[in-house]
């Protein structure tokens, strides 16, 4: 087994310069490789027969090393729903950036979150994650890691409401947890066949973007705008909870 990295992270290899910015760097790439070599371990054994030590020497650091970077797999599984999401998130970002629509821009996001929830490095590490018994600290820490999705969701239904084109009277954050709600329960029928991600997607977006498009003349507008702009139109209430009002008499 080849050492590369020093116990205390340092590598003498390192290139000078810009010394924290470079070993900032090497770290991180090491982390990485660390973190694909445990996917790939468990991908071949399962969660249950994967050792740190065998996880040292796959990744080709010392134990020490390894642990230097983490304290257990419960904590490299963590990291690994870290760099999918930023990978995913950065590379969805871009393409919906140049897409003008908002409608086409929300549909084109579902449609990559369906591809990302349909493939089989994501179902591994969703499987592993599932068969792992963590600690109060360790879930919450992989829900935070899922922030990003959330967000970037959100952010096109903000842009959607400030272009009019979706309701105003939507919560981005609560709709984006939602529309993550629906792909999440979705995912079963992606690993079972019985879905592909491009259908998948396309049911989801059917029912999301007849849910959140504004079919008001004044898209976008709130309720209490539209009642002015058109006076003639009741606005909706609340049914009663006590029924038609009784007759007086006896």
């Amino acid at each position: 087994m080849s050492n590369h990295v020093l116990p205390n992270g340092d590598d003498p290899r390192v290139p000078s310069g810009d010394w924290p910015t470079t070993l900032a760097r090497h770290r991180a790439k090491w982390r990485e490789r660390i973190v694909e070599a445990a996917m790939q371990l468990i991908a071949e054994r399962g969660l249950a027969h994967v050792s740190m030590s065998l996880l040292a020497e796959r990744a080709g650091v010392s134990r020490a090393t390894l642990y230097h970077y983490f304290s257990n797999l419960d904590h490299v599984l963590v990291a690994w729903v870290e760099l999918q999401v930023d990978r995913f998130v950065s590379e969805v970002a871009q393409l919906a950036a140049g897409e003008p629509n908002p409608q086409a821009r929300l549909s084109l996001v579902i449609s990559r979150l369906a591809d990302y929830f349909g493939s089989r490095e994501h179902r591994l590490g969703l499987e592993q994650l599932g068969s792992v018994a963590m600690a109060p600290a360790t879930a919450r820490a992989v829900a935070e890691r899922m922030g990003p999705l959330m967000d970037l969701v959100a952010s096109c239904l903000r842009a959607g409401q400030r272009e009019g084109s979706f309701r105003g009277d939507l919560d981005p954050e609560v709709h984006a947890a939602l529309i993550l709600g629906l792909l999440g329960a979705i995912r079963p029928h992606l690993a079972s066949g019985r879905y592909s991600s491009s259908g998948a997607a396309a049911a989801v977006s059917s029912l999301v973007l007849h849910g959140v498009v504004s079919a008001e003349p004044r898209l976008g507008a709130p309720a209490s705008q539209r009642a002015a702009d058109h006076p003639g139109t009741a606005a909706p209430t609340r049914a009663s909870s006590t029924g038609p009002e009784e007759g007086h008499g006896g």
